[in-house]
């Protein structure tokens, strides 16, 4: 036995990698990946095998449960193939390409991958009241920072998911740290977006890049000693579902609600009525969150947007600037028993949306919010194409129209809308 062990060890790689290369066209990938790893688990004194042809006789006289530790193997890791798979499938989901045969398995899968989302989010729930900590950061400094990320990550042409990590590392950040100095608030700023771009981005940036947005402030050395502060103040807590997760979840549930009725107003067709209303329901939803003021549920906030474009687009209500100033007319349409109106809280009603994992939201809930979102309708909209698609036909067709959706897009309207906003408050 041991003269056999030995020449198998002294048989040349060369001879052995060609051996091998014949015996695994003789097997399916799977059966070949899993002898492998059984074959490695269980050899002692031997070679590396491939596969099972490969087990002397000597060796299973040796060991007597190899070829039952070898199917036993073989089924674990044809089990974890599959359920890689899986996971891959449902991670690479895009909400508005579902073919599948049974819409219905899928839907229920879908919903109860979304239900875990909801409860997920325990894990990074925060108060949103962050400004208590803080003596020299007031709330138009919080909005002035997030527009000029939602600016920084257009110019580079990051995904809408990149700037709403960075605003969500940032408010978790004040709620946790206090008292930051307002000289260090634009450090923390671009720190954040970096984190988050090396979190989204297929393509990242290097640090160069970002340095030259505040070449003349801060230096490198200062971005990555805040980049380490950011982690270890979130504890490394850096994936959370951000608001825009939910809204794109939102719309495709109202499109696949709405598909097979009358009206038929739908957000994320690829026409450009629909394109105009997905970009007006993102630049509001832009501007009620990086407004500090406005602190209401994220969640609510996109339906009630949601609610409100589809029915301008119904035109239900003809002047918003006139309906911002009377907010009483809005809540007695909301209230009022309207065709628009019984179709929306049908759809609340039967899509899977949950406010938390054990309530479920209800149409009432959006109505103070519906009443306040109202104002932000005096925003001059932007309908122009993101910068990566300017002139760039060809780069549209080839993208699949959620991916044309989730490029960043800036309007320069928003700090002047939202001071505005405040001077009519105050």
């Amino acid at each position: 036995m041991q003269n056999h062990e030995k020449k198998q060890k002294s048989r040349p790689r060369k001879g052995q990698k060609q051996r091998n290369l014949g015996d695994k066209s003789n097997f399916d990938s799977v059966n070949f990946k899993s002898n492998q790893a059984a074959c490695e688990y269980e050899q002692t004194t031997t070679k590396k095998v491939k596969n099972e042809i490969t087990i002397s006789p000597i060796m299973v006289q040796e060991i007597p449960f190899t070829q039952q530790r070898i199917q036993q193997l073989n089924s674990k890791v044809q089990e974890n193939l599959i359920c890689e798979e899986f996971v891959k499938d449902l991670s690479s989901f895009t909400f508005n390409n579902c073919q599948e045969n049974n819409q219905e398995e899928e839907q229920e899968t879908l919903n109860e991958f979304m239900r875990e989302q909801v409860k997920f989010e325990e894990i990074y729930s925060y108060q949103k009241n962050y400004l208590n900590n803080q003596k020299e950061i007031q709330s138009h400094m919080v909005a002035i920072l997030f527009d000029w990320l939602l600016e920084v990550a257009h110019s580079f042409n990051f995904k809408r998911e990149t700037f709403y990590l960075s605003r969500n590392y940032v408010e978790r950040f004040l709620l946790r740290q206090q008292n930051v100095l307002i000289s260090k608030f634009q450090l923390l700023g671009v720190a954040a977006i970096f984190i988050a771009h090396k979190c989204e981005e297929i393509y990242p940036k290097t640090l160069r890049d970002f340095h030259k947005l505040i070449q003349d402030q801060y230096s490198i050395q200062e971005i990555e000693e805040m980049e380490v502060s950011i982690l270890k103040s979130l504890d490394f807590r850096m994936n959370p579902n951000t608001p825009i997760f939910w809204l794109n979840y939102y719309t495709k549930l109202w499109d696949e609600f709405i598909i097979n009725k009358e009206p038929k107003v739908l957000l994320k067709e690829r026409t450009n009525q629909s394109y105009y209303r997905y970009r007006e329901l993102v630049q509001l939803f832009d501007i009620c969150l990086i407004d500090y003021r406005f602190k209401e549920n994220e969640k609510i906030t996109a339906l009630s947007l949601i609610y409100l474009v589809i029915a301008k687009s119904l035109q239900i209500f003809q002047d918003y600037r006139t309906m911002a100033n009377s907010q009483t007319k809005i809540k007695s349409f909301f209230e009022s028993n309207h065709e628009y109106n019984q179709i929306f809280r049908q759809f609340i009603e039967i899509s899977d949306i949950y406010l938390h994992f054990d309530r479920r939201i209800q149409y009432e809930d959006l109505r103070d919010v519906v009443c306040e979102t109202t104002q932000y309708f005096i925003l001059r909209f932007d309908n122009t194409l993101p910068r990566i698609l300017l002139n760039n036909q060809d780069f549209i067709d080839e993208l699949q129209h959620e991916e044309l959706l989730s490029f960043q897009t800036y309007n320069k309207s928003t700090i002047e809308t939202i001071n505005f906003l405040l001077k009519q408050q105050q």
